[in-house]
């Protein structure tokens, strides 16, 4: 029979559909594994089936309160679903469990920035950035955070280094436009 610990190693390599399909069948068999429930529900986050995510983390929540991770990814699926106001409290909720979580602090700073408070928002990028310095979402956020602060060396510099990472096609694209448009001043 599968395992929560098959899944678990299935979501760090990426492979959440496969963790759900175990996911799944654990939960079918024991409706009560907390853990599974937890990590179906921040798989789902990560597939984005924002709704059903939110019902396994709900679930989850009302019964552990203290998982910083299950707080992170409730927060990332409220932010999904436009709730911006229930993601922050999410967010700053699984920070105050786990001061230091990277992307937690990622999180908050995109939604900060997005709530037009750019100075915040980039002080919590750089303290994500300084405890998780190769995490390309990181850096490609700062680009953001940096453009929409006005900060147009800091952008390049930030814009050279994701140019050197291996970047999921999407993402490459756009920091090359990004490039570009910077270079001939449309940025």
């Amino acid at each position: 029979m599968p395992t929560v610990d098959q899944a678990e190693h299935l979501m760090r390599e990426g492979a959440f559909q496969r963790a759900k399909v175990i996911l799944s069948e654990i939960i079918s068999d024991d409706p009560e594994d907390l853990r599974a429930i937890c990590d179906i529900g921040i798989a789902y986050t990560e597939t984005g089936e924002n709704n059903k995510a939110i019902k396994a983390l709900l679930h989850y929540i009302r019964n552990d309160k203290t998982n910083p991770y299950a707080w992170e990814a409730l927060g990332c699926a409220r932010f999904r679903t436009g709730n911006l106001e229930e993601a922050k409290k999410h967010l700053q909720r699984s920070l105050h469990l786990m001061p230091e979580n990277p992307s937690s602090l990622r999180n908050l700073g995109i939604l900060h920035g997005m709530e037009g408070r750019y100075e915040e928002g980039l002080k919590l990028l750089q303290q994500s950035f300084r405890l998780s310095s190769k995490d390309y979402r990181t850096l490609y956020a700062l680009n953001y955070a940096f453009r929409d602060a006005g900060k147009a060396e800091e952008r390049s510099m930030i814009l050279n280094r994701l140019i050197e990472l291996e970047l999921p096609e999407e993402i490459q694209r756009d920091v090359e436009l990004s490039r570009i448009r910077m270079s001939i001043g449309w940025e």
